[in-house]
């Protein structure tokens, strides 16, 4: 049986809809110094089912707010622009982007394990010194190729994943079989499509490979996330498989058990709050 081959799966993915106008702006400000509070707060409002979302969250005990919120321009305030930016991305991409439908794939289990990797890696992040923003974007979408290759190839790809439960292997390995390139790929080229800030690019080029990038750097962060949020079972998926740590990463984090711990902790508390953003 004749699959697509990455360059056809590529050419494919220009049929999928851009990235949501929001989103798109959002994701160009992690790069920029001067981004317009005001006219972003101004845009993010007028989608009123985000952003009753987003101030649903901000509004949460985990907050610990003396007083509710009750504009996008109010949660930038007293959170942050940082903090509500990645709330509305969030909030945005998991209502804009299509859903994946093909047995077997579960939208639900996709977006949650996105989050909780999200979570996990902006905690990381913060515990080893460095601003967790990008990380959590990057860990939101790491595996955004995958729900690519569900919209594009759903018989193919519905078939990979019967593979996989047969042969209880990960889902990248059967991907391999099958298309002799995987998620990661096609996540890299729809990055470089939606043009994303190079660090998420190479972590969602290399989240399962980090060796290809950098160990101790944005893939080696998400790869590390992947593998908490699986052992903290977030996304509620029966048959996840625990990851294979890279090596090179665990030396690269050199995270010690109180750290980890703490990690953990937060990125179960964390997920419980941020959920409400899946509806």
């Amino acid at each position: 049986m004749t699959h697509p081959t990455l360059a056809e799966m590529t050419a494919r993915l220009h049929k999928l809809p851009a990235m949501p106008v929001v989103a798109a702006e959002l994701l160009s400000s992690l790069a920029s110094d001067d981004t317009e509070v005001d006219a972003l707060a101004r845009r993010i409002a007028q989608d009123q089912a985000i952003a009753a979302r987003v101030l649903r969250v901000a509004n949460s005990p985990f907050y610990g707010l003396q007083t509710q919120v009750g504009s996008i321009r109010d949660a930038i305030v007293v959170l942050g622009f940082s903090s509500v930016r990645s709330l509305v991305l969030t909030a945005t991409v998991v209502s804009g982007l299509p859903a994946g439908r093909c047995p077997g794939f579960s939208q639900e289990h996709f977006w949650r394990h996105g989050l909780a990797v999200g979570v996990a890696a902006r905690n990381l992040a913060r515990a080893l010194g460095h601003k967790g923003d990008n990380l959590f974007i990057a860990g939101l979408l790491h595996d955004i190729g995958r729900l690519a290759m569900v919209v594009v190839a759903p018989d193919d790809y519905a078939r990979v994943i019967a593979t996989a439960r047969e042969q209880d292997c990960p889902l990248q390995q059967a991907e391999m079989s099958a298309f002799g390139y995987d998620h990661a790929d096609v996540g890299a080229a729809l990055a470089q499509r939606w043009n994303f800030p190079e660090d998420i690019r190479q972590a969602l080029a290399f989240h399962h490979a980090p060796s290809g990038g950098t160990p101790g750097g944005p893939a080696g962060l998400i790869h590390y996330a992947d593998a908490i949020a699986k052992a903290l079972d977030l996304d509620g998926a029966e048959d996840t498989l625990l990851p294979h740590l890279d090596p090179a990463t665990i030396d690269a984090l050199d995270l010690d058990q109180h750290t980890l711990a703490r990690v953990l902790a937060e990125t179960q508390e964390g997920f419980d709050h941020c959920s409400l953003l899946l509806g």
